[in-house]
């Protein structure tokens, strides 16, 4: 089962003119980055991978908790303990045996956990297609 997301409903300026995010790195330096930009962002312990729309992926020293207090609540949404995801990047949620997933337009795929999914079902606006 697949659901397909409509993306043209979440066109809107709020994104592109929130404050970038202010990322050190080790060989360029502090730069800012732009949030409309993000495509989704990983946990792993006390740090974060951010993982940009142009294929730039960029290790930080913060949780992602930190980061997702200071991201719009109306564009990331959390998938997983691991994932927090930007909607407009969302191509579709594909429902297996196993657990949902969601399918980005990158080529991306970010597990959902067991408890969220039922959130998001409610969160997101769905169409759902059959896929054959």
């Amino acid at each position: 089962m697949a659901f397909y997301v409509d993306r043209g409903q979440w066109i809107t300026s709020e994104l592109l003119n929130w404050p970038p995010l202010r990322v050190y790195d080790n060989c360029s330096g502090a730069q800012w980055l732009a949030v409309a930009d993000l495509v989704y962002l990983e946990g792993e312990l006390n740090y974060t991978w951010l993982q940009f729309a142009d294929g730039r992926r960029i290790l930080v020293p913060y949780t992602l908790k930190r980061f997702e207090a200071k991201l719009p609540s109306s564009w990331f949404i959390r998938l997983h303990r691991h994932y927090l995801v930007n909607r407009q990047f969302i191509e579709r949620i594909e429902c297996d045996s196993t657990s949902p997933a969601f399918y980005l337009v990158t080529g991306a795929i970010l597990p959902v956990s067991r408890r969220r999914w039922f959130i998001l079902r409610r969160q997101l606006n769905f169409q759902r297609k059959v896929v054959q």
